[in-house]
């Protein structure tokens, strides 16, 4: 049995092993790391890696079963923890703590419309879930509902799932682009305080771009003037890092007519383009640290040479919120490709549903 045991977790590690090293080795070869297919990649790895583990540690302790089966049932006990904690957290925690952490926002940062959008997305998966576990509940004779109720969980499958590869590309595009410094570096506004004061999520922006600045950097500040602001936000950082950074004003420069993200990087550019007389010249950009990667995606759309540098840090009670809010603007942004999977799945379901329906009206109307 021993024998047997060897040489299944042999044929496991054998098979884990080729993908751990072709989900490594492709990773590591990308070119443009501004990519969601980073995270796919780093997920692969990580599963396939965890799957050569247990392989191998199962070669270990079937060779010495008789001597470490308490060593066995622990490690059965943690691997199961490593999927049943997540899947508490997911389930309990975060949506919890999303609405702890937005309460804490709404006090402490702006009482806007936004800052509400998460909890009530909560509040809505909650009321679905309740839907859901009463209609599993009928009788076989609404098997047509049940049957169109399993489209929920295979759609919040497909969204968890959308959520991890997000999470993963923005973990590890943080952790493997280190450029420490350009000529140019671009700081991506925010909203002013009152209309005309720098907030301190914004000056966190502006510590990251002049920490890595060298005596060369020029630091372009960009934002333009909301209806609700006094000025620019691109003046207002200018005279902030001027005023209270001691930043000489002859290395800085302005872009004021930008209201999105995709234009910050986009004027900025062609503002740089102008001042060094060439086409897509090099620059970092520095934001908060949730806001980095979305904004490096926006830069790939654009075929700029632009790469994000290190995020200005943001209190935990506003990361969360604001990453959530970040993974439903890329979601946006390929809204296209969404609906057309979401519609297929949905259409798949609406299909077998009638069709179910139709067969039950035949058997009992016949």
């Amino acid at each position: 049995m021993e024998t047997l045991f060897i040489v299944i977790f042999s044929v496991i590690s054998f098979l884990a092993l080729i993908p751990t090293v072709i989900f490594y080795t492709k990773s590591h070869r990308l070119k443009d790391l501004r990519t969601l297919r980073l995270g796919r990649l780093t997920i692969g790895f990580l599963a396939s890696l965890f799957i050569l583990f247990n392989g191998i540690m199962g070669i270990i302790f079937a060779a010495n079963y008789n001597y470490h089966r308490e060593v066995i049932v622990a490690i059965v006990v943690i691997e199961l923890a490593l999927f049943l904690i997540p899947a508490f957290m997911i389930s309990f925690v975060v949506p919890i703590g999303i609405v702890i952490l937005t309460v804490k926002m709404w006090r402490r940062e702006s009482h806007s419309l936004a800052n509400l959008i998460l909890p009530a997305i909560i509040l809505v998966f909650f009321l679905v879930d309740w839907i859901y576990i009463r209609v599993s509940s009928l009788t076989e004779g609404w098997l047509w509902l049940q049957l169109l109720s399993y489209i929920y969980p295979i759609l919040a499958f497909y969204l968890l799932w959308q959520f991890i590869v997000f999470f993963f590309s923005s973990w590890t595009y943080g952790r493997r682009f280190r450029k420490k410094s350009a000529k140019y570096h671009v700081i991506l506004g925010s909203g002013l305080i009152k209309g005309q004061h720098v907030s301190p999520l914004l000056a966190n922006r502006i510590r990251a771009g002049i920490a890595l600045a060298s005596p060369e950097t020029i630091l372009v500040f960009s934002g333009g003037q909301g209806k609700d602001e006094k000025l620019p936000e691109g003046l207002a950082m200018q005279k902030y890092a001027i005023e209270e950074l001691g930043f000489p004003e002859e290395r800085t420069m302005v872009e004021d007519q930008s209201s999105t993200t995709f234009e910050n990087l986009k004027f900025s550019s062609i503002l740089i383009d102008k001042a060094e007389n060439k086409e897509n010249e090099e620059f970092l950009f520095f934001s908060s640290d949730y806001h980095v990667f979305r904004a490096a995606l926006f830069a790939a759309q654009q075929g700029l040479n632009a790469q994000g540098g290190t995020g200005g840090k943001t209190p935990l009670y506003f990361r969360l919120p604001a990453f959530i809010r970040e993974f439903i603007a890329v979601m946006n942004s390929q809204r296209r490709k969404h609906i057309f999977w979401v519609g297929l799945i949905t259409g798949i379901f609406i299909a077998f549903s009638l069709f179910v329906l139709f067969m039950e009206h035949l058997v009992f109307n016949p």
